[in-house]
């Protein structure tokens, strides 16, 4: 809750003294006088009387934030005022002191002013509040293409939709910002985004986006990707981007493990391919390892909008071959703390087909002494965030003129800012955190970290967003030079937009998200160094943002359909890691549609971990499965200690590290409440909620909702593979 108190206070007259002359006549002469008696010879005159005080008035509200529906009370009280009288979300004249229940019908945001007058002036408070309406989130509708809250304006009554434009192409994206390295070999990093509606319409079938995301890569083979993109094949339709946990062992084999027991490309794995763990105790990682915004939260657009830290470190849990643990955590309104994992062996994995052709000696010859894993020496340096688009919806109107999908960057300032506080992590800093932990004695959860400054723009050919046109035997490439401009400040990366034009404002409102793009004569010239591939491309050219050509309303033509995660059946080999038929089944359901259906284990239990104790049976023993358990259960012992909701200090991830916007702390993001769990009694502790299913209704289903009889053939048991790093011959 925002409070804005402001006095306002009006002009009092002042008494006015003077004084009238007495002549007096003497021989029975009369006289008179019509006003007070001059002072004695010698006294000066009396003293005006006081000016009226000036009234004040205290201002509050019994709720920060309230639900349509829900009542709220708004209490005042008011000194040496003679009135009092309401405006905006309440009106009329009001006593001045007192109590009023407010029952709100409609979301959004709405301001309550109270004006108090007196002799001596007027003084004015006022206090905004967001309303929300759990209950009345729209269903996924063709024009914004996801759910929706209450509070953003209707969809158009009549709008035209367009298939794409056969022969054209979208590519490219916002410039990325790149900061100071980590360390090399490091201990990961965090970052905090802010969590903004990035697209005007809702994303098809076959396109994501990346948002300022950021990459890990170990010594010349793994990779992890985190960061906020929109993916509803795997994500579901959501109307914040989601917050993407997972990494690759293997670069991009197909049965790496990233979502809770699904490969890439939405194949399903058998047991022995199982590698990521669940370690939130009190957050479901849903398959697709993705965090969901809350949809209905306020979004303080005129407060440099909500935010989200996330990043990946490791402890050291005293693996019998000190291996690293690799673990991903968050800052958010509503936890803050560790999400998933994977088990060390994960990034030490080969696949077989690359030793057979040479190409995994090759690597070793290629980085020599520096070859590593991130589970064997870490994180190579990393230095930069990036924007990754696959878009689709390109119209092509006439001509010269295309209606192009655009980034949809917040837009109340001018500067607004979207990326801060790159955090370098270090091994010497998390190996102490670990000896914390594991033996007992850890009493700050925050993660020691230094923050890195933004150094650069990323700016290319390549990444410059562009439309492709297939004319005959010729490709032309049309480049936009957005309306916006990416920058930095220290530790604060922002977008900048120019409201001084106030002719070219409606240009820049209209092309937010969605903007017709006129082409043009002129030769585009890329960057001094670009690939031939650009730099002698005979047929680029630049283009010009111009207005709607006609009162047509256009939108893109998608097709919505997302990927259930079915229950396995366990009766095949493959799947018998999954057995929950001694389990309590719980049922939440998403912002997003989905019905997911989760069960508890303990830690040590869990799918990857069984599959963990059968591929390594020499490692995973039962005295260190004790071990790891132990260790675990103090984690979550931390978490439950430290995390909570609307919190006033960082937790795990610091915020406080570096400059912020406006000198204030980030309004932190609210996770989806039906991620957000409450493990049942004995189960606090060692215990963590593993999804089983998530099903979307039938009319957005891209595939059934049957048991999965088998795993997929190529990433089936018997096509899992002993080839691990470093005991490969």
């Amino acid at each position: 809750m925002n409070i804005i108190k402001s006095a306002r206070l009006g002009a009092s007259l002042l008494g006015t003294a003077f004084v009238l002359s007495l002549s007096a006549c003497g021989g029975g002469g009369s006289g008179g006088s019509s006003g007070p008696s001059a002072p004695p010879s010698g006294q000066a005159p009396p003293s005006p009387p006081p000016p009226p005080a000036a009234p004040t008035l205290s201002f509050s509200a019994s709720l920060e934030d309230a639900n349509v529906d829900e009542g709220f009370e708004l209490s005042w009280t008011s000194t040496d005022a003679e009135s009092c009288t309401a405006s905006g979300g309440w009106t009329g004249e009001k006593s001045t002191s007192g109590t009023e229940q407010i029952v709100p019908d409609e979301a959004g945001s709405v301001r309550f002013e109270l004006t108090c007058i007196g002799a001596g002036g007027e003084v004015q408070s006022e206090i905004d509040l967001f309303i929300t309406d759990p209950d009345g989130a729209s269903a996924l509708d063709e024009w914004y293409g996801t759910p929706t809250p209450a509070f953003v304006p209707s969809p158009p009554l009549a709008y035209q939709q367009f298939e794409s434009s056969p022969g054209v192409r979208y590519l490219g994206g916002p410039e990325g910002l790149d900061h100071q390295p980590t360390d090399s070999p490091g201990g990961g990093q965090f970052i905090f985004n802010r969590v903004y509606r990035a697209n005007k319409h809702g994303l098809g079938e076959g396109e994501q986006f990346g948002i300022f995301s950021s990459w890990l890569r170990s010594f010349g083979t793994n990779s992890i990707e985190g960061g906020l993109w929109v993916n509803p094949q795997t994500a579901g339709a959501t109307y914040y981007p989601s917050l993407h946990l997972a990494a690759i062992g293997d670069p991009y084999h197909i049965c790496n493990d990233v979502a809770v027991g699904g490969g890439l490309d939405g194949v399903v794995i058998g047991d022995r391919w199982l590698n990521m763990i669940q370690v939130s105790n009190q957050v479901l990682n849903v398959p697709g390892s993705n965090i969901a915004f809350d949809m209905n939260q306020n979004p303080h657009e005129e407060e440099n909008g909500i935010w989200s830290g996330f990043g990946w470190t490791f402890l050291n849990l005293q693996h019998p071959r000190d291996y690293k643990f690799w673990i991903s955590f968050i800052e958010t309104d509503s936890y803050q703390g560790p999400i998933n994992g994977y088990i060390p062996e994960h990034f030490n994995w080969v696949d077989p087909d690359k030793i057979a052709n040479g190409e995994f000696q090759g690597a070793l010859q290629v980085n020599g002494n520096q070859f590593g894993t991130f589970a064997t020496k870490g994180a190579d340096s990393s230095f930069g965030t990036g924007n990754e688009t696959y878009l689709n919806g390109v119209l092509k109107v006439n001509d010269d003129l295309f209606y192009a999908p655009m980034p949809n960057f917040p837009m109340a300032k001018e500067r607004e800012y979207v990326l801060a506080h790159a955090q370098n992590v270090s091994q010497a800093a998390m190996e102490e955190y670990s000896r914390l932990l594991t033996s007992g004695a850890l009493e700050q959860p925050l993660i020691q970290s230094t923050n890195l400054a933004f150094d650069s723009v990323y700016q290319s050919a390549h990444q410059s967003i562009k439309i492709y046109e297939q004319v005959g035997n010729e490709e032309y490439r049309y480049f936009v030079e957005p309306l916006y401009k990416i920058g930095f400040d220290g530790h604060l990366g922002f977008v900048d937009w120019d409201f001084t034009n106030k002719e070219l404002f409606p240009l820049l409102q209209e092309s937010n998200g969605y903007a017709y793009i006129r082409k043009t004569s002129n030769r585009y010239e890329p960057e001094p160094g670009a690939s031939d591939d650009y730099a002698l491309h005979p047929n680029s050219f630049q283009t010009e943002f111009v207005a709607a050509p006609d009162t047509t309303i256009r939108a893109p033509k998608k097709t919505y359909k997302f990927l259930n995660y079915n229950e396995r059946d366990t009766s095949h080999p493959d799947f018998a890691n999954w057995d929950v038929s001694d389990k309590t089944r719980f049922q939440t359901v998403l912002q997003s549609g989905a019905t997911v259906t989760y069960v508890w284990f303990k830690f040590t239990e869990q799918p990857a971990m069984l599959s963990a104790a059968q591929n390594h049976p020499e490692t995973y023993t039962e005295a260190y499965l004790r071990t790891l358990q132990a260790h675990i259960e103090s984690l979550h012992r931390l978490v439950n200690e430290t995390s909570e909701e609307e919190p006033s200090d960082p937790k795990f991830i610091n915020y406080r590290g570096a400059e912020r916007p406006n000198g204030e702390d980030f309004n932190l993001a609210k996770i989806d409440p039906a991620q957000v769990i409450t493990p049942p009694p004995g189960y606090e502790v060692g215990y963590v909620p593993v999804v089983i299913s998530l099903h979307y209704p039938d009319e957005f289903s891209a595939n059934s909702k049957d048991v999965q009889s088998a795993p997929d053939e190529v990433c089936s048991n018997a096509n899992w593979s002993d080839t691990f790093y470093p005991d490969i011959p």
